[in-house]
């Protein structure tokens, strides 16, 4: 018992050094329709890029967005910020066969059901609140996407809404 609050606090101490470092590089755990992680690196205090590897249909898609972060301006907390992105995804995703009108020709059918690449732009918008001597922070964001081929040939995801917990280092 003596072992693991001694490995408790040693850890809980790292953290808040690692805290003081110039926090640039960033990894994080999304929940949402598109859940998966993700792995940031800032280029300035504003700008930097983000890539996520998610799990969404049955398949993976790999996406990599640039960013934007400001802070947001509000009376209670300073700790609160805002960001915005663009940028692009490429994987594969499964599903169980369906009937409709138009046909994908780029679909390949196996035992478990039909696998399609898919390509397709995304968008990200959300807010982010950053604890104050612990290098964690958590997000809540949107991160619609248009998508080429798939189960249909087109697909619009506007709600695609994510819940994740970033630890900076």
């Amino acid at each position: 018992m003596k072992s693991i609050l001694i490995t408790f606090l040693l850890s809980g101490l790292l953290f808040f050094q690692l805290h003081s470092q110039e926090n640039k590089n960033a990894v994080s755990a999304r929940l949402g329709l598109s859940s998966g992680f993700t792995y940031q690196h800032q280029i300035d205090q504003f700008r930097g890029y983000k890539g996520m590897l998610s799990f969404r249909d049955g398949g993976v898609q790999v996406t990599a967005l640039l960013e934007s972060c400001r802070p947001l301006y509000v009376n209670f907390t300073d700790k609160l910020f805002y960001y915005t992105g663009m940028g692009a995804h490429i994987g594969y995703t499964r599903y169980q066969p369906q009937r409709g009108f138009f046909a994908n020709p780029f679909r390949v059918n196996y035992r478990y059901g039909h696998f399609a690449p898919v390509i397709g732009l995304d968008a990200i918008i959300g807010l982010e609140w950053r604890m104050n001597r612990a290098p964690i922070s958590f997000c809540l964001d949107a991160k619609p996407f248009f998508e080429l081929f798939g189960q249909n040939i087109f697909r619009l995801a506007v709600f695609d809404i994510g819940l994740s917990m970033k630890f900076t280092f």
